[in-house]
């Protein structure tokens, strides 16, 4: 039973490492480079928005695959993202006269 849990929280660990933690330094790289180079809300809404999307699959993955702490961890970074996302859809209706 010990080595079963083992098992499982190497995958766990593996799952969070290669889709949660690389991908989210290299989102951050991305966001910092672009938005020194190009400061347009265009860009950022764009981005934020794709990212929402990365991680409601995140947290879908996770899910059937019930690992519970990285469930939790995404559906944290999910509702996060969103408020970026929305945020950023805000800014832009706003610049645009659009409110």
């Amino acid at each position: 039973m010990k080595n079963q849990n083992d098992e499982q929280r190497r995958k766990q660990l593996k799952f969070e490492r290669n889709f949660i933690n690389i991908p989210f330094l290299g989102f951050a790289l991305v966001i910092a480079i672009l938005n020194l180079s190009f400061p347009d809300i265009n860009i950022m809404m764009t981005l934020f928005g794709l990212f929402f999307l990365y991680n409601g699959g995140i947290l879908f993955v996770s899910f059937i695959k019930h690992y519970k702490r990285t469930t939790i961890l995404s559906l944290f970074l999910t509702i996060l993202t969103l408020a970026l996302f929305g945020l950023s859809l805000y800014l832009y209706a706003t610049a645009n006269n659009l409110i």
